[in-house]
């Protein structure tokens, strides 16, 4: 930028706030010597007459209206009710009034509170529907109620007491269990240590050292097994014979009592 274009910018500035300054000392005083008359001022606005109509109010009223909603669902929304004439045939219907006048209160609707009480013929329908569907007094199936609940307490009373009483047993359950599993240990003990004689007595049998995948090994220890298994056979049969002999000597006992009894 040149030197004379700098001085001529400057110049112009000053030139304008000068301006400025002087327009404003003017207006302030002649703002000074102005005298306003305050009570003549109306404390109603004036409108025109076309801001009165009907029509103008009621586009005035949408513009102000913006949540956009319906009339209906702005009424709603405002605690009002939704309809303030009928417009669905169902709106003069008695069921359709009593709900707006539980739910809006006399501003539901424009009958009498008295309308929602049930006619004559409809109280008559009511008490026969509940002749029939209720024929038992309210004394009664209160003390049906009462019954249930003390046969249902009862039950769970016995319940209780049959917990209780295996809780009790447990501990006795838990020494018979463990018995049980130490006698079955001590028999697979003992089967593992007549294996291990059957298998040194085949090895003895042979005279050396076989091995358990030969086949004379196999053969030897099957005819074992089975001559293990016949003893087992014949001292159950024993012992059964044994256990019938003693049940029948102490029957033949028995009987011999009874004979030598004197008869009364």
């Amino acid at each position: 930028m040149s030197l004379r274009r700098w001085i001529y910018d400057v110049i112009v500035q000053r030139n304008v706030r000068f301006q400025g300054v002087v327009v404003n000392r003017f207006l302030a005083t002649e703002a000074k010597d102005e005298i306003v008359d305050i009570t003549a001022a109306d404390e109603q606005p004036i409108y025109s007459d076309e801001y009165q109509e009907p029509q103008y109010q009621e586009e005035l009223t949408k513009k102000r209206n913006k949540s956009r909603l319906s009339p209906k669902d702005r009424n709603i929304l405002m605690g009002k009710p939704p309809y303030e004439q009928p417009i669905e045939w169902y709106h003069n219907t008695v069921r359709y009034k009593k709900r707006m006048l539980g739910r809006y209160g006399f501003e539901g609707n424009k009958e009498p509170a008295g309308f929602a009480w049930p006619t004559p013929e409809e109280i008559k329908i009511l008490q026969e529907y509940e002749r029939v569907a209720f024929p038992e007094s309210l004394q009664d199936r209160w003390k049906k109620l009462e019954e249930k609940k003390q046969i249902k307490a009862e039950k769970i009373k016995a319940r209780e007491a049959e917990i209780a009483e295996k809780l009790s047993k447990v501990n006795q359950w838990t020494a018979e269990l463990n018995a049980r599993i130490a006698k079955k240990e001590a028999e697979m003990e003992a089967a593992k240590l007549r294996k291990e004689c059957i298998v040194e007595e085949i090895r003895k049998h042979f005279g050396f050292k076989i091995s358990p995948h030969d086949e004379r090994f196999k053969t030897m220890l099957e005819q074992k097994e089975k001559e293990e298994r016949k003893k087992k056979k014949e001292a159950k049969k024993k012992a059964k014979e044994e256990k019938l002999k003693s049940k029948i000597q102490k029957m033949n006992q028995e009987q011999e009592t009874d004979s030598t009894k004197p008869v009364e």
